[in-house]
């Protein structure tokens, strides 16, 4: 037997045959050439229209599909500005708006928001397929219990391919954040991805067996290796099922909360189980119009995500963007290291007034009595004490306007930093409650920037470094009593739920889509 090792992206065990397709987008415009730039506004309307309705027809399917119909609108609008402004034909519209729209993407550092190029890029995708009239369907001939093996997909191509026949995917590139990757774990898909060349020596209908949990990929294998597969993955499925609830332990219970980043995301956990949300990013809302989301806009998306935990905790982190995830309309000098530059809380207190646009609208959410506040790099007192000192003043304001809100809310903090780990007695003392980032405390611990391809296994978040770093945080916490939990990669790994169990940790943030998977681990573990 043969092992090929990939990036586990969404678990399960899965048996079939490969099926190796190659996706190819020809930008070549065969359409005759148009002297009215009128009639490349109509035709490029008509696309746009066309690929709205097909997305329509599949958000029953998932929450991405409608973000990619508001990629959609916002794309419409600046493809027909470049048509009219510009005078060119409406595919170069849509390469070139597409390019400089994921050109502000490319550098977040933040995986969850960096993918959402991959979005765009794909919208855009299906323009230019809507335009140029190429309508075959490369997954028609797929035949039952397939493999599928392809360099990457889009969203897209997934409308294309017929479910009912999928057993697994194998993909040369992709990024555990990508939609392609979610989509695969809301389905129960087993993924396997960046195996790099390795795929090209599987030949097309060969037999192979994929782990997603281990990210491992079984050719020339012995039949007995089947049925013991099998009776393995027969026993895992009997075990996962969405769980209500903590989950008691003989050391107290432990909660497992969703990282989210929208409201289809919160609204997918609860009904997963999720005991509330831990973790509910702002950043994509900021990064969706032109400007910044005013006063109105946030207060009602932070209600309705409230409203959606059905009392349950909702934990909103405010904005944390910089150099490094830069919004659209806001011009930032280039720093040489955006990883270390003016983000998270030090973009906020630089931008005050901004940032209580945002901490009048959390405010007046609370008033529905589950909503926590945290505030992202968080580095010193001086750092905490600031932005509560905004906080209050907000307090003040909306007190004084007559708006109803959580008189008693206090924020926590992101502990995502050495000087955060070192300073760890002090932040318990002033915070309301403490969240280990363990994504950012990796590659700040270790000094590896985790999107640096050195950083796959040099980025290792069980590294003794950052454990101890852990232990130490929950050490405080237990000293002043306050909540600590931890987010992040490592909370939704179930290699990692023992460990974390074992430092006293009994607050978990983790993917939406994980949590009955790491429910289960628990209950397993008591």
């Amino acid at each position: 037997m043969k092992i090929i090792k990939g990036i586990p992206a969404s678990s399960g065990k899965v048996a079939g045959k490969t099926f190796k397709v190659k996706i190819e987008l020809d930008t070549t415009d065969n359409r005759p050439a148009h002297v009215s730039f009128d009639m490349e506004i109509k035709q490029f309307t008509d696309a746009s229209s066309f690929v709205k309705e097909k997305l329509h027809s599949h958000v029953h399917e998932s929450r991405i599909f409608a973000a990619h119909i508001e990629i959609l609108d916002d794309i419409t609008a600046r493809v027909i500005a470049k048509i009219e402004q510009n005078k060119e034909d409406a595919v170069s519209a849509v390469q070139e708006t597409c390019s400089e729209v994921c050109a502000l993407f490319a550098e977040i550092e933040d995986d969850y928001l960096r993918a959402r190029s991959d979005d765009i890029a794909d919208v855009c995708r299906q323009l230019i397929f809507a335009l140029t009239r190429q309508n075959e369907n490369p997954f028609s001939s797929m035949p039952e219990n397939s493999i599928l093996i392809a360099d990457n997909l889009s969203v897209s191509d997934t409308v294309m391919i017929d479910k009912s026949k999928l057993a697994g995917i194998i993909l040369r590139k992709g990024s555990r954040t990508s939609h392609i990757a979610i989509l695969a774990r809301d389905n129960a898909i087993p993924l396997v991805l960046r195996t790099g060349d390795a795929i090209d020596a599987i030949p097309d209908g060969e037999p192979v067996v994929i782990d997603g949990d281990k990210g491992e990929i079984m050719i020339a294998f012995e039949e007995s290796l089947l049925s013991e597969f099998f009776q393995a993955t027969s026993e895992k499925k009997d075990e996962v099922s969405p769980v209500g609830g903590a989950v008691g332990t003989s050391t107290g219970e432990v909660s497992v909360y969703a990282n989210a980043g929208s409201l289809a995301d919160i609204e997918k956990a609860i009904a997963l189980g999720a005991d509330g949300v831990g973790l509910l990013r702002t950043e994509f809302i900021f990064m969706q119009g032109s400007t910044f989301p005013d006063e109105e806009m946030q207060y009602e998306f932070y209600l309705a995500c409230a409203k959606a935990c059905h009392e349950k905790i909702l934990t909103i982190r405010t904005l944390d963007t910089g150099a490094d995830k830069q919004l659209p309309y806001v011009k930032i000098e280039t720093e040489e290291n955006p990883v270390f530059g003016l983000r998270g809380i030090r973009f906020s207190l630089a931008y005050p007034d901004i940032f209580k646009v945002q901490l009048r609208a959390i405010l007046r959410t609370s008033r529905l009595g589950n909503v926590r506040i945290m505030f992202p790099m968080i580095t010193s007192l001086d750092e905490y004490n600031s932005a509560a000192s905004l906080l209050m003043e907000c307090k003040s304001e909306l007190k004084n306007e007559g708006l109803a809100f959580d008189d008693t809310l206090r924020a926590g903090i992101m502990i995502e930093t050495p000087a955060a780990v070192m300073l760890a007695d002090d932040f318990a003392q002033q915070a309301a409650f403490f969240s280990i980032g363990t994504n950012d405390l990796t590659q700040y611990i270790l000094a590896v920037d985790r999107n640096n391809p050195y950083a796959e296994n040099a980025c290792d978040s069980f590294h003794s470094a950052v454990v101890k770093s852990i232990s130490a945080v929950m050490a405080s916490s237990r000293k002043y009593g306050i909540d600590a939990s931890v987010c992040g990669e490592m909370a939704s790994d179930t290699r990692a739920t023992e460990m974390l169990l074992n430092l006293s940790v009994r607050k978990l943030s983790v993917t939406g889509s994980l949590i009955p998977s790491i429910k289960a681990q628990i209950k397993k573990l008591i």
